[in-house]
């Protein structure tokens, strides 16, 4: 489909701009100067003119932007990033805003306009990544399970990011979201815990909603399979953020609730308690991806930003 817009993909040596991904000039399992300096000493050997690709799973620009603006780079690219470039002043675990702050490797960033005008979308995110989630199935009408609450809480392994610990700024967000669930049990059906995939989309299927919680980053490969199923989906607040695809519509596309969980049981038990007049927000979910995640959008987006 790119030939059609003038773009051929190769990886012979006759090229007009390289991509470099993120394992290439992002190493975690360095402290963050050695990865950067191990990044800077890779890119140092390109000749020609070049792209850099964060494919991480958050707006956060740790670890690519202390290369970026060393490096001899054009642009770097991003899944998402922040709608709001001074968000990125604020110091945040991890430079990952929802993380909140107290770590041992909070960081931010001073982003001038010249170096924002160069960190771009890619155009496709995690969303995008997984064509089955284009296969929807047929809404359930008799659904006999409220809530799904099928997904990890952590606290089985531990997670590193340039040596730093970082399992546990999501992990408990996840826990309280149970916590808050806990509160309806007596009032709900609601699935939880860790399942095998085929009993877990099974579950999807029967489920009036779906919460599809932020982990290392916003989104998560429910998100998707959410919407494949036909289930609402509630999520943490999105709208600070930009996708460049962007299926996350509040209240329209999906229920948002605040990442302290403060509003989170109130709003389960409108939606659950009428649920007829929220169900249109699944057919708003398939027709927004439909329309965001196209294809050909993807081609224009890209033979623009070549031809500028």
């Amino acid at each position: 489909m790119l030939r059609d817009y003038s773009i051929d993909i190769t990886d012979s040596d006759d090229f007009d701009y390289l991509f470099v991904g993120m394992y290439d000039f992002i190493y975690k399992d360095k402290s963050l100067s050695e990865s950067t300096d191990i990044g800077l000493e890779n890119l140092s050997k390109i000749s020609g003119d070049y792209f850099l690709f964060d494919g991480s799973d958050s707006h956060s620009l740790m670890g690519s932007y202390e290369v970026f603006i060393q490096s001899d780079a054009i642009y770097l690219f991003k899944q998402q990033l922040h709608k709001d470039k001074d968000r990125y002043k604020v110091p945040k675990a991890f430079n990952k805003w929802f993380m909140g702050s107290g770590s041992d490797l909070d960081l931010s960033y001073n982003i001038s306009n010249k170096i924002w005008n160069r960190i771009k979308l890619t155009g496709w995110n995690f969303m995008s990544h997984i064509p089955s989630h284009r296969n929807f199935i047929q809404i359930n009408n008799e659904k006999n399970i409220d809530i799904c609450a099928v997904f990890g809480s952590g606290g089985d392994r531990k997670g590193y990011d340039h040596k730093v610990r970082n399992d546990m700024y999501y992990t408990s967000h996840r826990r309280q979201i149970r916590k808050e669930l806990d509160k309806l049990s007596s009032k709900y059906n609601i699935m939880s815990d860790r399942r095998p995939f085929q009993e877990y989309m099974r579950i999807l299927y029967n489920s009036k909603i779906c919460i599809s919680p932020f982990g290392m980053g916003e989104i998560r490969q429910g998100d998707g399979e959410s919407m494949q199923m036909g289930t609402i989906m509630f999520k943490e607040n999105m709208s600070q953020y930009n996708f460049g695809a962007n299926a996350w519509i509040e209240n329209k596309t999906y229920i948002p609730f605040e990442y302290d969980c403060a509003d989170l049981v109130e709003k389960l038990e409108e939606v659950i308690d009428n649920y007829k007049s929220y169900e249109h927000i699944i057919s708003n979910m398939r027709s927004n991806y439909l329309q965001e995640f196209d294809q050909h959008k993807l081609c224009l987006y890209w033979y623009n930003i070549f031809k500028n």
